[in-house]
């Protein structure tokens, strides 16, 4: 070799290590083409590499974990819940661990990408379904590998379904569309369309989308158990063809055993009902229930062949198939509620026995889970045949009962006493069934107490000539000590205990238990005397058994006959033999055709049913109570057939029958409805403005108002409350005997009227003044106070109160003279009330009539509720006396009224509010805040009002809507807020007040809780 070589071969090397020590030192800045490539290789054969290859292994996990209910479409994805999560979370947490590596240390390698799809579905397969969703948006957005882009994409939308988001997944799926991709990212793309077809009730869409993915699914047993959803799809698109052929490619691929098994099963429903097949399917069955491997399943196949007698309507076949399935069934629970569920579709879409129905679909949700899929569907369905066999009952025992009390005499017993014969015969066998069924238990026992007894006594010899274990003895160093020990053995204590029960019968654990004499709690022993079961003898050989328990049960063996009477006694009681009791059983009956009729078209959507139900009841009942219902209905259903014969039928009785329903106005004017409302709206209108001029006391003026009201509009919905108004004014303006003619005539004309028990009190009060329990009104010469007292409110008008021992009529006389002081140390009680001012010395003065008028102010009216806030009244102003009134030696001189202690400001342009005050004893209804909001949304939208109910100290409540803007609004609120169509209209007669507030009042009234106060400045201010 020349030196010229060597040189040249130095050369080379020293600049080959030159390169990989360059390369080396850029490696963690990746800013050349060796660098780069170190990072993609550290980045994928190490943490990215370990990270795959556990999640494959822990999807491999899930999917095998899926449970597989044949009865339904199967999953074609693992089903994710708490209890998979808790699983696999250390394994995902470690994956997400491991990801993380190449992102935070080779972020510059092409397999970041790949490590952040590794985090989404760690993510993903934990159910934290945000994040997932933020890492696949992530990666689509910013990765520049199609590929991976894809995944993510795929990701995302198995995310959406999972989360629900349907519309934001099919947006994924179009974006897809216009993708071309690797094969496995076709295959999860086609599997996660089907998927989200089954899921939106499209399975003919998802077929295709199974027919593409299938050919690319690798693994043998997933391919296999893709077809059988495919094969399932198929079925249920009535296309057994295809799912046979689906069947018979998995059958021929030795698929594991279940899905076998499952397999032959499904053969049975999807082959053609030839002789030649069923032939083959009867062999089919015959080799699977002999299979001892399928002793557990054995419920199944047997669903699968009442399934099969189902498809050819063979019923009894299929239901006495699916009473030996339920026999059959050991632990597989979700299969017995599939077979009662079949059984409640045969009884009641094909035999019409609803109470069986209703029986079979209850117990297919007893035993359904309840996060089934179809569980909240069934459940609706039983509780809707629930009341359907409920009144279907109805109809068939009333109609039984009718039937019988047609009879005649002779025949009706004859009938009755066929029937308490054969009670009592069913009766008798089965006590003789259960009699022997008891003694065979009993003898079991006996055999088996006998088999231990001598087993334990006799002992045995064990191979090898080993003495048989003694059960008293006890070795602490032998295993299973406990087993062998006497008193650990439970089949030695229960034969040792039957023994003793046997032999001493059943006795208190206490000293001397061995004395015959010993009372015993046996059953036998109050019988005689205490004596055990050995002394007495048992049954026949008791030695007092004519008095035993069992001596009613021997008196009537002894007199068949008595038993039987008292059957038909029970059976005639029930029978309508009286024009009454037919009438009554006549109502049940309509009743229940109607409910029936009303299930049928509304709840089981079973129209023509019901309309056949509607029919049956009115040619049985023409003027029954619910026929202008049932009328109507079947006049509507024939409107929109169309059938105008039958529709002009209906409608001509609806009118013949019942011409003043709202429904024969309905035929007559279709727009009825619409014209009562413009009538209501135009009638309430002119209802607000004579109450305002009510309020205001311009009763002629609201009187007028009426009188047009009434002469335009004789007949409305508002008649009533016209009347009622109208009989306030005549209180107001006419002598007592008008005034009480008028009131007792508004309740004997509107007798339905929500108004009537205040008319009624109304008319009370005036017998009550007749009789001198209520005096007149008292003259005055001043203008009344303006009442704030409104139909439906609390009155709140001054009431004078009178002792017990004083008389009404006496308080309108002037005193002769004055009267007497009273006696030093004693004051005349007077229940509720305060100290009352002394009556003055002058004769002028009517002297009770000032001490009364100041106790007034705070004394509640005898028939105003208790914690109702009395208003405050303005009192006549009393006259001079003639003459100083005597000093008072009985007690200190009664303090002068003085001014509320609050004190409230007037500011009639500021923000209002509208007070409702109700007494605790009467409260608001539970839902007036909710109806004012629906009041106000619909006629005041725009003042965007609030309603809060808080307390007013410990006798009132508050309902505060505000804020109105000034004082003039907020009055015109609370005017219409009496108006009828204000919820407070339907109050009907429950106290309340309604005042008007500014907002820096309200803060007042309800820091000071002053009413009365208030009550007074509003007087003052706002009247």
């Amino acid at each position: 070799m020349t030196l010229t070589h060597q040189l040249l071969i130095y050369r080379w090397a020293t600049l080959l290590l030159a390169l990989l020590g360059l390369g080396a030192a850029g490696c963690a800045s990746d800013k050349n083409l060796v660098a780069h490539a170190f990072n993609n290789v550290a980045a994928r054969d190490n943490a990215y590499f370990l990270a795959r290859e556990k999640l494959h292994a822990a999807e491999g996990k899930l999917y095998g974990s899926r449970v597989n209910d044949y009865n339904q479409t199967l999953p074609l994805f693992p089903t994710l819940d708490s209890t998979s999560v808790r699983a696999n979370r250390a394994e995902l947490n470690d994956i997400i661990k491991k990801a993380s590596m190449p992102i935070q240390h080779r972020a510059g390698s092409d397999w970041t990408d790949d490590a952040y799809i590794l985090v989404g579905w760690s993510r993903f397969y934990q159910m934290q379904f945000d994040d997932a969703a933020l890492t696949f948006k992530y990666v689509n957005s910013t990765s520049k590998d199609a590929n991976a882009k894809h995944e993510a994409l795929i990701g995302l939308m198995r995310t959406f379904v999972a989360q629900g988001e349907m519309e934001s997944a099919k947006a994924v799926s179009d974006l897809l569309d216009k993708e071309t991709g690797l094969p496995q990212d076709a295959r999860q793309l086609f599997l996660t369309r089907a998927d989200y077809y089954i899921r939106t009730g499209e399975p003919a869409k998802a077929i295709p989308q199974l027919e593409k993915a299938i050919p690319l699914i690798e693994l043998k047993n997933e391919r296999s158990r893709t077809r059988y959803v495919l094969a399932q799809l198929y079925q249920d698109a009535s296309e057994n063809k295809k799912a046979y052929e689906q069947i018979a490619q998995i059958l021929k691929r030795n698929p594991p055993y279940e899905l076998d098994f499952q397999s032959k099963l499904m053969l049975a429903q999807v082959s053609e009902l030839s002789p030649q097949d069923r032939i083959k399917l009867d062999k089919n069955f015959a080799g699977l229930l002999k299979d001892l491997k399928n002793k557990d399943y054995r419920d199944k196949i047997y669903y699968e062949m009442a399934r099969l007698n189902y498809r050819e309507q063979n019923y009894p076949a299929a239901l006495k198939l699916l009473r030996q399935s339920i026999a059959a069934t050991t632990t597989n629970r979700l299969q017995k509620s599939y077979t009662y569920l079949l059984a409640g579709r045969i009884y009641y879409e094909n035999l019409q026995k609803y109470r069986l129905a209703a029986a079979y679909y209850d117990s297919t949700v007893q035993t359904l889970a309840p996060d089934a899929r179809t569980y909240a569907t069934i459940k609706e369905r039983s509780d809707i045949l629930k009341e359907f066999a409920k009144q279907y009952t109805v109809i068939e025992t009333q109609d039984s009962l009718q039937a019988l009390a047609r009879l005649s005499g002779d025949d009706l017993t004859q009938r009755l006493n066929q029937y308490a014969d054969a009670e009592i015969i069913a009766k008798q066998k089965d006590a003789a069934r259960l009699a022997v069924i008891q003694k065979t238990q009993e003898r079991a026992a006996e055999i088996a107490s006998r088999t231990t007894s001598s087993s334990s006594s006799l002992g045995s010899s064990l191979p090898g000539g080993a003495p048989a274990p003694d059960l008293m003895a006890f070795d602490p160093t032998a295993s299973g000590t406990g087993a062998r020990w006497y008193f650990d053995n439970p089949a030695t204590l229960g034969t040792a205990r039957a023994d003793f029960l046997r032999k001493y019968g059943d006795r208190q654990l206490q000293d001397n238990w061995r004395t015959n004499r010993q009372s015993s709690s046996s059953p036998n022993a109050p019988t005689n005397g205490g004596a055990p079961v050995a002394v007495t003898g048992n049954d026949n050989t008791r030695v007092n058994g004519g008095t035993g328990p069992d001596s009613a049960a021997t008196a009537a063996v002894a007199n068949p006959d008595a038993e039987k009477q008292t059957l038909v006694a029970q059976y005639r009681k029930d029978l309508p033999l009286t024009p009454q009791m037919l009438q009554a059983s006549d109502k049940q009956v309509e009743a229940a055709l109607y409910e029936l009729g009303g299930i049928y078209k509304e709840q089981l959507k079973e129209r023509d049913k019901g309309i056949e139900t509607y029919a049956k009841q009115v040619a049985r009942y023409e003027r029954g109570e619910h026929a202008p219902d049932a009328y109507y209905l079947l006049y509507l259903h024939y409107k929109d057939k169309p059938d105008a014969a039958k529709m002009a039928q209906y409608a001509a009785a609806l009118q013949r029958e019942f011409p003043t329903s709202l429904y024969a106005k309905l035929i007559a004017d279709p727009l009825y409805r619409e014209h009562q409302l413009a009538l209501h709206n135009a009638v309430a209108s002119r209802v607000d403005s004579a109450f305002t001029y009510y309020k205001n006391q311009e009763f002629r003026k609201a009187t007028a108002v009426l009188a047009r009201t009434d002469k335009q509009y004789p007949k409305s919905d508002l008649s009533d409350r016209v009347a009622y108004l109208q009989t306030l004014l005549i209180i107001r303006t006419q002598p007592p005997l008008t005034a009480r003619t008028s009131v007792e005539k508004f309740y004997k004309d509107f007798p339905d009227s929500p108004l009537v028990p205040q008319a009624q009190a109304l008319a009370q009060a005036y017998q009550r003044r007749e009789t001198g329990e209520i005096a007149g009104a008292l003259a005055s010469t001043e203008k009344p106070v303006i009442s704030i007292f409104r139909p439906g409110e609390i009155d709140n008008r001054m009431r004078i109160v009178y002792r017990e021992d004083e008389s009404p009529a006496k308080a309108i006389k002037p005193a002769a003279a004055p009267p007497a002081a009273p006696e030093p140390n004693k004051a005349v009680p007077v229940p509720n009330a305060p100290l009352k001012t002394p009556a003055p010395t002058s004769a002028a003065l009517p002297a009770p009539l000032v001490g009364k008028a100041t106790v007034a102010e705070t004394a509640p009216a005898k028939n105003q509720p208790a914690n109702s806030a009395p208003a405050p009244t303005t009192l006549p102003p009393t006259p001079a006396p003639a003459a100083p009134a005597p000093a008072s030696t009985t007690g200190p001189a009664p303090a002068v009224p003085t001014a509320p202690a609050t004190a409230y400001t007037t500011q009639l342009s500021g923000a209002h509010a509208v007070v409702l005050v109700f007494a605790k004893a009467t409260p608001a209804a539970a839902d007036l805040t909710t109806q004012l909001g629906t009041y106000n949304n619909r006629f005041f939208r725009a003042s965007n009002l609030q309603i809060a109910a808080q307390p007013l100290g410990t006798d009132q409540d508050l309902v505060v809507v505000r804020a109105l803007p000034g004082a003039k609004v907020a009055q015109s609120y609370a005017t219409k807020l009496r108006g009828p169509q204000s919820p407070l209209a339907r109050l009907r007669g429950a106290g309340y007040q309604a005042v008007v507030i500014s907002l820096e009042n309200l803060t007042l009234l309800q820091a000071t809780g002053d009413l009365t106060g208030y009550l007074s400045f509003y007087q003052r201010v706002y009247k």
